[in-house]
């Protein structure tokens, strides 16, 4: 073989060469998406360093609500509400001027909810009873308690699914998908600011259609009554927001925390939502286990 002909074939090897580097560094780029165990694990950095989320164990949060309804009734009312955790059990109370109250909580195994009268709950109230999975996964309150979702994520065996940025509100956000161990029918979307990591905003979306029939949790398994039967197909809409992070026992949290709750229905329309301003916090609380189960004081 002549010298030439050698010189050539090792030229064209050597462009080859380069040529398939050149792709596979294109590829790599392309493909290089966000996974979600990246995510979480900046997500928990943002809240603060590890051995400061390990040692908190009994969590206290006061501050005051303001819970108004827009449709399905009117009015706002103002109270004072805690939100108290302790690993996986969590409770959230809102406290009217008065002797009324409405909370739930669970208590590490069963989740229990007030009713406004014996037997009857307020629309928020059978949202909380009807959908108690998301209590119990930490996922109600996001970071502002122990129990949140993502602490222990893979205890929870929850599905996770990064789905790119989104923009919301003028703003991007890394949009996560959650799906429920149970596969539950119920949409769960969570966003996290896109250079701080810190989780913003939860969304649940659930259409309910005419045929269903859905149990009442936590009583006997039970059928809605009559006047409480969906009529019609309904759409549910639920959308957590959390803003104002301040330095809290050298974790990052959340001083403005916001629920709103919409149910789009022919026969029973609904709108409400609370506010919550956060202003004391305390960690490493003794906290009696009755704390975490309605009705047991």
């Amino acid at each position: 073989m002549s010298s030439f002909l050698m010189r050539f074939l090792a030229l064209t090897a050597v462009c080859l060469s380069l040529v398939a580097a050149s792709i596979t560094v294109v590829q790599s780029t392309s493909d290089n998406k966000l996974t979600p165990a990246d995510l979480i694990s900046k997500h928990l950095e943002s809240i603060g360093p590890a051995d400061v989320r390990a040692r908190s164990h009994g969590t206290q949060i006061k501050g005051t609500f303001a819970l108004s309804a827009k449709q399905g009734g009117a009015g706002e009312t103002q109270g004072l509400a805690l939100m108290t955790s302790q690993g996986s059990r969590n409770s959230i109370s809102l406290m009217f001027e008065g002797d009324s109250n409405m909370a739930f909580a669970f208590d590490g195994s069963k989740t229990t909810v007030t009713q406004f009268r014996p037997g009857r709950h307020t629309p928020l109230e059978q949202f909380f009873a009807e959908y108690e999975d998301l209590i119990k996964e930490g996922l109600i309150g996001g970071t502002l308690s122990e129990s949140w979702a993502l602490l222990s994520s893979q205890e929870k065996s929850a599905k996770l699914e990064y789905s790119g940025l989104k923009k919301i509100d003028n703003q991007q956000l890394h949009a996560v998908k959650y799906t429920l161990r149970k596969n539950s029918d119920i949409k769960i979307m969570l966003f996290f600011e896109a250079e701080t990591f810190r989780h913003v905003r939860t969304e649940y979306e659930r259409t309910v259609y005419s045929t269903d029939q859905q149990r009442i949790p936590g009583q006997a398994g039970r059928l809605p009554s009559v006047s409480n039967e969906r009529q019609a197909t309904q759409r549910l809409n639920a959308r957590e927001t959390f803003a104002d992070f301040k330095a809290e026992g050298g974790l990052n949290l959340p001083h403005s925390y916001r629920f709103e709750l919409s149910v789009q229905s022919q026969t029973r329309p609904m709108l409400v939502d609370w506010a919550f301003n956060l202003t004391e916090f305390k960690f490493d609380v003794p906290l009696d286990a009755k704390q975490f189960v309605i009705g047991s004081n």
